[in-house]
């Protein structure tokens, strides 16, 4: 049904897999799109309680496709619809990232809208917005809720890498196990969250999501993105990332 995305259901819980291995499951705009149609599925699927959400092969995800056809206009389109933002903030079943590899950039942003993140010993994150010119729009309004603002900073500015177990100590991720237990340890916590009462799962996730995402940020974050997306330092980017060279920035 899917061509980015795998949906494979245990009982009660469903394991949502982006599936484009070859390029480590770098986020196109079709596997935005998909995702929201399997959330949306997966909503409506009144068997469902829980929902895994996991990487085929080596990643998590990479992050956003800079290769393969991309279409900045549509990606551009896309972001600013905030689409993919308001389908997952309205998903009231939880979230559990089995992060298996890298989570990069909308990779790492695809994470933070999981309700609970269980790393690999292998799983490597980081944000990729200002290397490629963009802007982490998720991060800038979640991270700090997690991490808190110094910190928050400190990783949206330098956009460096960190591991499993840093992830773990700054809070990011809820625990840390070796890669092959990860989605025994994954299907262990739906295990766990399913022993309660769904209704008041769904209530209790609504709560802690409301107002997350205000219309003033929302009107920033539009601008924002549609400046940046415009902007030389984003087309040296692509172009850099293309011809596998460093990119040269100039603040334009």
């Amino acid at each position: 049904m899917y061509e980015t995305i795998l949906i494979e259901k245990r009982d009660n819980i469903a394991i949502l897999t982006f599936n484009r291995p070859e390029q480590l499951n770098a986020v196109s705009v079709k596997l935005m799109k998909e995702l929201c149609e399997a959330l949306r599925e997966l909503k409506s699927d009144k068997e469902v309680r829980v929902v895994i959400v996991t990487g085929a092969g080596k990643a998590f995800s990479a992050g956003f496709d800079l290769g393969h056809g991309t279409s900045l206009s549509e990606a551009l389109e896309m972001f600013c619809s905030f689409e993919e933002e308001h389908t997952l903030l309205e998903f009231d079943k939880p979230l559990i990232a089995a992060v298996n590899g890298h989570a990069l950039g909308q990779g790492m942003q695809h994470a933070l809208f999981c309700d609970i993140i269980l790393a690999s010993e292998k799983a490597k994150f980081g944000f990729w917005g200002p290397r490629i010119g963009g802007l982490c729009h998720v991060g800038v309004w979640i991270l700090p809720l997690i991490v808190g603002r110094n910190k928050a900073n400190e990783l949206l500015y330098t956009c460096e890498m960190f591991d499993a177990q840093e992830a773990f100590k700054m809070g990011l991720a809820n625990k840390v196990v070796p890669h092959d237990q990860l989605m025994p340890a994954a299907l262990e916590m739906a295990g766990k969250i399913m022993k309660n009462a769904p209704l008041s799962i769904e209530f209790t996730k609504r709560a802690l999501m409301k107002g997350l995402f205000s219309s003033e940020l929302k009107s920033f974050l539009s601008e924002s993105i549609r400046l940046l997306f415009n902007s030389k330092d984003m087309k040296e980017a692509i172009m850099a990332f293309q011809e596998k060279r460093q990119p040269i920035f100039k603040g334009m």
